[in-house]
């Protein structure tokens, strides 16, 4: 009996953690996120939003990846600059701060270079298991 609680607590630790990994056997991003052509996306933790709006079914994503500038100029990246555009073209905007779930992460404030990288943790509010295309829009 003590053996089938400790099996059945492990297996469900990660379904209490409130987040989940969305697929650990083909990379990090494999079925969500695609990485446009500035960016390589390191990993994707997604999370309930705690602020539950009725009849929302979203979900948080917090995507861990490096940027290189390659925008033409010297350039001081804005966390809502980096965007996931859906396959119906909808544009989800990020952020780094407003939810419990983006707790903790800090960005590089400073100004790249053409070609310099760095690394940024951005979170994503999107519809459950929206999948797209991350990528730097500098546009606005």
């Amino acid at each position: 009996m003590k053996r089938s609680l400790v099996v059945l607590a492990i297996f469900a630790l990660p379904l209490l953690g409130g987040c989940k990994d969305p697929d650990s056997s083909g990379g990090p991003a494999t079925g969500l996120l695609r990485a446009g052509t500035d960016i390589v996306i390191k990993g994707v933790r997604t999370f309930t939003p705690n602020d539950s709006v009725a009849g929302s079914n979203d979900e948080y994503y917090v995507v861990a990846f490096t940027f290189t500038n390659n925008q033409g100029a010297s350039l001081a990246p804005r966390i809502d600059h980096f965007v996931i555009e859906d396959l119906q073209n909808r544009r989800f905007f990020g952020a780094d701060s407003g939810n419990v779930s983006l707790i903790g992460i800090s960005n590089y404030s400073g100004t790249l270079k053409v070609g310099e990288s760095h690394d940024y943790t951005v979170g994503f509010r999107v519809p459950v298991n929206t999948t797209g295309t991350l990528f730097y829009d500098n546009s606005f």
